[in-house]
């Protein structure tokens, strides 16, 4: 019986490379139903497809792949990480995945990492592996502080988080935006949405986290997406996916 999995990795190369040794050394056993470049786009291509298997890049901007796959709800595919970075495939097994593929991975690792999760039931395993995971998660309070330590130029600053109106990746970075000033930080974006209050703090896309405080004006665009203006006048662009989010939340 031929299983069906997804591909959820940000560079393109990796994807394509991946899906091409699927093809060519698991034809028969493996089919492949869709891909996606980020975490967000992962979680609602695994909604759509509701595939047997994912493979899963650990490392990607916005929503990592460990913080995606805690909110995959049940019924979960079996997950493979993968990760061209040792410390993050210790970090994805010691969390739970039964198996991860290091990158640049040859197509008999591959095989032996889909035998691997043929041999264990695959979606029948798939709950009983993330159980870690998910557990790890909730385990972890939620630090919903009315101030945000950035570090700058030596000091740590206390950031009211009223004052932040969005937060956004430029150049792998993360930038807060307040008020009155910008600052370039360490954090994830998965990170920060992780301490501040999601009943506020709304993700637009897989590199933008918006204040809806902050938020003056909401335009449409076509394609059915929309544009958020700030009482500043930043315009932010909103996914698609995440404009139907928005528009189902606040009631328009």
């Amino acid at each position: 019986m031929t299983a069906t999995a997804v591909i959820i990795d940000d560079e393109t190369p990796a994807r394509s490379r991946l899906a091409r040794m699927l093809r060519d050394a698991l034809a028969g056993r493996i089919e492949l139903v869709g891909e996606a470049s980020d975490g967000d786009a992962g979680l609602a291509l695994i909604d759509e497809k509701a595939p047997d298997l994912a493979f899963v890049d650990v490392q990607m901007p916005g929503l990592d792949g460990i913080a995606m796959v805690t909110r995959i709800p049940a019924p979960a595919p079996y997950v493979i990480f993968t990760t061209a970075h040792d410390r993050y495939a210790l970090d994805a097994f010691d969390a739970g995945a039964i198996d991860y593929l290091l990158k640049p991975f040859d197509a008999a690792r591959l095989v032996r990492a889909v035998a691997r999760a043929e041999s264990l039931g695959m979606r029948a395993k798939a709950e009983e592996v993330l159980a870690p995971l998910r557990a790890a998660t909730q385990a972890t309070p939620r630090v919903l502080a009315d101030k945000l330590p950035i570090t700058a130029n030596g000091r740590v600053l206390l950031v009211p988080v009223a004052e932040i109106s969005h937060c956004i990746v430029e150049h792998e970075l993360v930038t807060v935006h307040t008020q009155k000033a910008t600052y370039t930080t360490d954090y994830t974006l998965a990170a920060l949405e992780a301490r501040l209050d999601t009943t506020r703090f709304f993700r637009a896309h897989r590199a933008l986290l918006v204040n809806l405080d902050h938020v003056a004006a909401i335009d449409d665009m076509a394609g059915g997406k929309v544009m958020l203006v700030t009482h500043a006048g930043a315009r932010l662009e909103v996914s698609r996916q995440s404009s139907r989010r928005l528009r189902s939340l606040l009631g328009v």
